[in-house]
């Protein structure tokens, strides 16, 4: 497993990064609050199951089984098209999600095979969604036939077999890219067939197949229904997302080339399945860009004011303090630059949560070595750029070297806690220079600056996004109902062992 900030190896069962000092067992989207129901917008009448929410008793990764097998790293190529365009598309995946009431994860690793137990009155009521058909995997021996069946209709607008394909197997990649670290405790094993397995993150009893299948249809339902909306106002997608949209059948050329395949059809079977083609996949792209572009039109306009996000905290002061946020002047986000010396020679153990632990003598040699360095530092011009300079040569930390040491946008409590303390200290400013001990050396520190929003404010100010964000959506699935054949619906296999990325 890597660090998630700064890409350094992490040891086996070790959540905290040596190198850079990020806690990786915290979840990677933004901190939801669990307002009380009286307090937040209702959840859309058909939203995702979730996948994870911020919001849940994760375990950490350093209590993951390590017999999951470690995925390859070749990330979803076709998804490789347009770097914005994924990150709006995980964006979008997080909005969803969070938009769920949360459901405990279990304690210890989940069985991760299907199995019969006893029921109640209310597991034997006639099941419902999904859950009409105990499978969907196409076991014949040509899917093509069926790629071009409608599966879901709304209005107008239907979904195909082929491009479903895309949809489901889309959420299941973004759902391991974001939660690899905790597919052993929800009862995940990509080794596996997902029709095989009972889902640990549902409260019915329902295969992983049957989760990502609900997933996938419901996504499409929320991308199908902003498009509609979209057109009905009008709307033009911006000069930006049409060049990415007329750019991606190029860019899939490339990364088919970049990655050994023979063709584009190569490519999208070994990440869709057998028959999903180009064409299908353009449709993909032209309705999640268009839905996704006016969807954040629409956002862009419920952005909402400093007087409005100051109330909205005040009416809630109560919840933001229970969780840790407080009203006061910490920023938002920080920039800091550092320099690791690490310990040397071999680590003396390792502590309850698997981090790297080292002799005082082996501690007090690496801070004896940073004050040295340090004090060369101070005795020269003693800049920022000649802090960078020291960087190459001096830092432990692979995943900023190349960087002069810089991380850019770290929130409070993401770092280890000491490096977390100094940077946050309410004294701190622009130029601020120090050393910083921990478990895994000592970080010879240069504070670059600070956001000007503080904390609190851009944690009411998203809290008041995600629930306008889904009245949005709820009133946009409200608008444009939707029916499902299930009997029609047929899913394909691809090698979700070697699929996957790191």
């Amino acid at each position: 497993m890597n660090c998630k900030h700064c890409q350094a190896p992490l040891e086996d069962g070790n959540s905290i990064c040596p190198s850079c000092g990020w806690d990786n067992s915290l979840p990677e989207e933004t901190e939801t609050i669990a307002f009380s129901p009286e307090e937040t917008a209702q959840a859309p009448a058909t939203p995702e199951e979730s996948s994870g929410s911020p919001e849940q008793d994760l375990p950490s990764p350093g209590e993951a089984s390590d017999s999951q097998p470690k995925p390859v790293n070749r990330k979803k190529l076709a998804l490789v098209i347009g770097g914005a365009v994924l990150v709006l598309a995980l964006i979008a995946v997080a909005i969803w999600f969070l938009a769920r009431p949360a459901e405990s994860l279990p304690t210890e690793p989940a069985e991760s095979t299907a199995s019969t137990t006893d029921t109640t009155p209310e597991e034997t009521a006639e099941p419902t969604g999904v859950l009409v058909r105990e499978d969907y995997t196409f076991e014949g021996d040509d899917i093509t036939p069926e790629l071009s069946k409608a599966v879901a209709t709304m209005g107008d607008a239907t979904l195909s077999n082929g491009l479903l394909q895309i949809f489901y197997w889309r959420s299941y990649y973004d759902f391991l890219n974001n939660y690899s670290s905790y597919i052993a405790y929800i009862g995940l094993d990509t080794t596996k067939p997902l029709n095989e397995q009972t889902c640990g993150m549902s409260s019915t009893t329902m295969t992983w197949e049957q989760f990502f299948l609900d997933n996938a249809l419901q996504t499409w339902a929320q991308y199908q229904a902003v498009r509609l909306d979209a057109e009905a106002a009008g709307y033009t997608i911006s000069e930006g997302t049409q060049t990415q949209l007329n750019s991606s059948a190029q860019q899939l050329e490339t990364s088919a080339q970049q990655y050994g395949f023979d063709s584009v059809q190569a490519m999208l079977e070994a990440d869709f399945g057998a028959g999903v083609t180009a064409e299908t996949y353009q449709s993909y792209m032209e309705l999640y860009m268009t839905s996704m572009d006016y969807y954040y039109s629409q956002m862009d306009a419920l952005t909402p004011s400093a007087e409005e996000v100051e109330a909205y905290y005040d009416e809630n002061q109560e919840t933001f303090t229970q969780n840790g946020i407080d009203k006061n002047e910490t920023p938002a986000t920080i920039n800091v630059r550092h320099i690791l010396i690490q310990p040397e020679g071999e680590k003396a153990g390792t502590d309850d949560n698997g981090n790297a632990v080292y002799s005082e003598e082996q501690l007090a040699a690496a801070k004896e070595k940073a004050q040295a360095l340090y004090d060369q530092w101070l005795a020269g011009e003693a800049t920022e750029a000649s802090f960078a300079d020291l960087v190459e040569d001096n830092s432990a930390d692979t995943g900023s070297v190349s960087n002069g040491g810089l991380y850019e946008g770290v929130a409070p409590n993401q770092m280890v806690t000491e490096f977390n303390d100094w940077c946050f200290d309410p004294t701190r400013k622009a130029g601020d220079t120090g050393l910083v001990e921990t478990q895994f050396g000592c970080h010879i520190m240069y504070f670059v600056s600070a956001s000007e929003k503080t904390y609190w404010y851009t944690s009411a100010e998203s809290q008041m996004m995600q629930e306008r964000s889904t009245q949005l959506l709820q009133t946009s699935l409200e608008n444009h109902p939707y029916e499902v054949d299930y009997d029609a619906i047929v899913l394909g296999k691809v090698q979700t062992s070697t699929t996957n990325s790191q």
